[in-house]
């Protein structure tokens, strides 16, 4: 009998990542809240998930659809697959469920395993592994109901725990369904997110150009421009400041080369995907509220922290919170929330 997965989080992120596992031959229990993805679900269940991307399989349907979390935590590894909105959410609706048995992946993290930890201590749950990817496993969106592109394969991501001493044990237990590597603990890995560079810096640049073209802006075909990649650069810097001031790894690759292949139309063609993907769409999209709120908050915090200056990214930070009417650098996911569980992770 195969072993079954538990996919928790039914959006695009947790239907490619359905979509991938089922095409490796794992049973699959893709599990979300009804009135998150009943219209997918839908879909799904007539035309299996249709995705196109590399290394996907078109059409291939999950052993299990559910929207009831009991019937998903049959499975003894669980990925989940939520924004960081929704993980406080999302871990009290499993607490219930979990036992010592249960090895839980977050894909992305942005520190969700602290939310998570939080939350099964309050309710008293014994857990097994807790541990989160730095970063989406894919560049994917949802086209329509039953529908997803990915724009590139999944290449090699890194991964901590919390706490941090069980890194190699996370490794160890979900390294054969992706390509994994350790990162030396959620911060690190949180501050080498290329989104803490592109997404929140990107938006606000644009919001012209979004406000024109709406849901049809496409920030890397649209947005991309010298004066956009020199800003992304001037981040780069500060964020290398901060990280050799915690003796931290700069592992993210620089962000020029990468930026200049977009820009050059009508080359690269394997880019085409990556430059055509949605978003973001206007001031509350996540691009703002998941970026600021994590990882941009986080590096000005631990800025403060170290007596280093970072303008650039404060000033985005700060034009986030009075555009938005929410003080990111306050509600954010600081050094300050970390609190007492910065010991775990550090």
């Amino acid at each position: 009998m195969k072993e079954r997965i538990a996919v928790v989080g039914a959006g695009a992120a947790g239907a490619v990542t359905a979509a991938w596992l089922t095409g490796n031959g794992y049973d699959v229990i893709l599990c979300d809240r009804k009135e998150q993805c009943e219209e997918d679900f839908a879909a799904i269940a007539r035309k299996g998930i249709v995705v196109e991307g590399p290394g996907l399989i078109p059409g291939l349907c999950p052993a299990v659809l559910t929207y009831s979390i009991a019937d998903a935590m049959e499975a003894k590894r669980v990925l989940v697959c939520v924004s960081s909105g929704r993980q406080e959410e999302t871990a009290a609706w499993m607490a219930p469920w979990v036992c010592a048995d249960h090895n839980i992946l977050l894909m992305p993290g942005n520190l969700g395993t602290v939310v998570f930890h939080r939350v099964f201590r309050r309710e008293g749950v014994n857990h097994g592994l807790l541990a989160e990817m730095a970063e989406c496993l894919w560049a994917c969106r949802r086209m329509e109901p039953g529908r997803y592109v990915s724009a590139m394969p999944p290449g090699q991501k890194r991964a901590a725990a919390f706490p941090s001493s069980d890194t190699l044990k996370a490794l160890d237990c979900f390294g054969d369904l992706f390509s994994l590597t350790a990162g030396a603990n959620l911060v690190e890995n949180c501050l080498n997110s290329p989104n803490i560079l592109t997404h929140l810096s990107g938006t606000l640049l644009n919001l012209g150009g979004i406000e024109q073209k709406k849901e049809n802006f496409a920030l890397f075909t649209d947005g991309i421009n010298d004066a956009y990649i020199r800003c992304l650069e001037l981040l780069e810097e500060e964020r290398s400041w901060v990280l050799n001031a915690l003796e931290m790894e700069w592992y993210a690759a620089p962000v020029r080369p990468f930026m200049n292949m977009l820009k050059e139309r009508g080359t690269y063609p394997e880019l085409e995907a990556f430059r055509n993907l949605s978003g973001p769409d206007g001031l509350h999209h996540r691009y703002i509220t998941e970026d600021a709120g994590c990882g941009v908050a986080l590096l000005v915090s631990l800025a403060e922290k170290c007596g280093v200056e970072v303008p650039v990214t404060e000033a985005f930070l700060t034009l986030a919170s009075r555009l938005t009417g929410k003080d990111y650098r306050r509600t954010g996911r600081t050094w300050e929330w970390l609190g007492n569980d910065a010991m775990d992770i550090c």
